[in-house]
């Protein structure tokens, strides 16, 4: 009897201490800098939401959250950096659409969206907008049509990389007006912009945020929105379904971390980001550039990660899209 009420005294303590233990890491978190990878290049609308999220958080949290830059196959190099990563709270993925496309590219794909992560908070949605390089002297979706039809094979359209939300609204696009055009994949929005500017590249579907004063200034010619609605942001743009009927394209940015990232860990990173989604200031910056701010519980985030995968996984059937 005397064993027995030792054991189980002892176990009784042992349980004691985890749950201190465990209550005392949660109270501390965080207690040291995190990292937001972004998995693409510096300058495109994913990096420049990542800083604005970033410094709101680190105000915040009371502990820096670093922006890092890992731009790479097709999104995969930064992304696979966070799927080895500690499950601490500690290295977080702001990711994109492409977090769910990439692997439906591969035929032996390197990771699972939804079993190898846990998701932490959708941050924002946004449909697209189809720029043109001012040198080709197209200002509509009807004449960008009418030009790759006299001109078959000579128009190409840049994206952030094989695999993005960018390059899929870019082939869903030659599909739907019956055109073609060659895809130009770069390691993010930025250096892809870089290349419109110059005219090195013709028309780019991309984010309004960055953008607006490129518009503004005719460095770039907005032709078209990709939403069903016009953008609250650009009212006189049209929308190519308006030319194209049916055809709309958006995409989303949220934080992701790894899978077994503790609970309480992800439920204390989703206030903050709500916290920061809720401010004026963060909400308006952004809604004046097309992206709604938008953000989630973990179990919304997977289920929309789930019914991503399957409606990609059709999308890219129907535009026989591989990586090329």
């Amino acid at each position: 009897m005397n064993k027995r009420h030792f054991l189980s005294g002892l176990f009784a303590l042992v349980c004691l201490i985890s749950n201190a233990v465990l209550a005392q890491s949660n109270n501390t978190f965080p207690d040291k800098p995190i990292r937001l990878i972004v998995a693409y290049a510096p300058g495109g609308a994913t990096d420049i939401v990542a800083r604005m999220l970033s410094q709101e958080l680190t105000a915040l949290m009371g502990q820096s959250v670093i922006v890092e830059n890992r731009a790479g196959g097709g999104t995969l190099v930064g992304t696979d950096s966070i799927k080895r990563a500690s499950p601490d709270g500690y290295s977080l993925l702001f990711g994109t659409n492409a977090f769910v496309i990439t692997p439906l590219l591969h035929n032996t794909p390197t990771y699972d969206p939804v079993k190898d992560f846990s998701p932490v908070s959708l941050t924002t949605i946004q449909p697209l907008g189809l720029f043109v390089t001012p040198g080709l002297n197209i200002k509509t979706v009807e004449q960008l049509i009418d030009y790759a039809k006299k001109n078959p094979g000579k128009l190409n359209f840049a994206s952030s990389g094989n695999g993005s939300a960018q390059h899929l609204a870019g082939e869903s696009f030659r599909v739907a007006a019956g055109i073609d055009l060659v895809h130009v994949p770069y390691k993010g929005a930025g250096p892809a912009l870089i290349d419109l500017l110059a005219g090195r590249v013709d028309i780019m579907f991309t984010s309004l945020v960055g953008n607006t004063e490129h518009i503004k200034e005719g460095r770039l010619t907005l032709a078209a929105t990709t939403g069903i609605k016009r953008s609250t942001a650009t009212p006189d743009v049209p929308t190519i379904a308006q030319t194209l009927p049916g055809y709309e394209a958006y995409t989303w940015q949220g934080v992701i971390a790894p899978a077994n990232t503790p609970p309480a860990v992800v439920n204390q990173l989703n206030a903050a980001i709500k916290k920061v989604a809720s401010s004026p200031k963060f909400y308006e910056k952004l809604a004046a550039q097309g992206m709604e701010v938008q953000t989630s519980s973990p179990a919304e985030f997977k289920a929309r990660l789930e019914t991503d995968a399957a409606q990609y996984k059709e999308l890219l059937q129907r535009t026989q899209t591989s990586i090329r």
